[in-house]
Formats: structure tokens, sequence, C-alpha cells
């Protein structure tokens, strides 16, 4: 059971970061609709800019990365106080920086599946089976695909 159960949130994991494969469904409305090709879609300026005050897609992409590594380090028993509130700080980046970002959030989800996949049954369930990080990542993902439109 947690075989086939993990298997498909690490689908759903890996389809919320790279998108759908063509010629497969997809858990998403498009294919082309993951945080990667999102996020490679727009240039460093755009993925700075603000509109109407709210966060950037670059304090968006930067609040993702926070979110798995502290649900890595989470579920690995490191239950220190996080600043969420400080993870989409900057909201603006360079080039060099936007590129780095999105290589870190890459390598983030990686261990993020990683751990998952270390854990025993019980633990798994316990920590709820990567469903917790799948949605977060989701409702990001739709905020930064509507900022995509706007900036």
């Amino acid at each position: 059971m947690r075989g086939a159960f993990l298997e498909q949130v690490l689908e759903t994991l890996r389809e919320t970061f790279e998108g759908g494969r063509p010629g497969e469904g997809t858990q998403y409305l498009d294919h082309a609709s993951g945080v990667l090709p999102t996020l490679r879609s727009v240039d460093a300026e755009r993925a700075s800019r603000s509109i109407g005050g709210r966060p950037t897609i670059a304090a968006h992409a930067r609040h993702m990365n926070f979110h798995l590594r502290a649900t890595v380090a989470w579920i690995n028993g490191d239950r220190k106080q996080q600043d969420w509130p400080g993870s989409f700080e900057p909201q603006s980046v360079t080039a060099d920086e936007w590129r780095v970002l999105q290589e870190d959030l890459q390598r983030s989800r990686l261990e993020l599946e990683r751990v998952l996949r270390a854990l025993d049954a019980d633990t798994f369930l316990r920590e709820g089976a990567g469903i917790g990080p799948v949605a977060h990542l989701a409702y990001h993902l739709g905020a930064i695909r509507q900022l995509v439109h706007l900036v």
C-alpha cells in the first residue's frame, strides 16, 4: 500500500515541478504548467516585479525552496521555529541569483523525494505522506502562474 501511494505522491511532486509528460494524463490543466518550465519562462527582471505590493514571482520561488528545506528538516526531527514570513525575502533577484534559485529549488525537491523514499511506512504516514508539501507547492505554483500573466 505505502509503495503505490508513495509513488503517486512522488509522481505528483515531479509533475508539480516538471509539468506533465506528453501523451499522458496530467493532474494539472496543461502539460507545461510545472514550476520549472513556468519559472524558466520569465527573466529575473520580470520575476522581481511586484504587482500591488504582493509577493513577486521570485519571492514565491524563494518561499517554495524554503518550504521544501523546512519540510525535510521537520521530517528529520528539526522542530525549531522557522522564519516563514522572512522566507519571501528578498523579493528581487539578479539574473545569476534567479538561475541559482531555480537550481536550488530543483535540488530541494529532489532532497524531499529522497527523504520521503527513505521513511519507514509508519513514519511516512505520521509525517503526512508528502501530501502537505505537494498541496503547499501547488498553491504557490498557481500564484506564480497568475503573476506570469500580470508581469
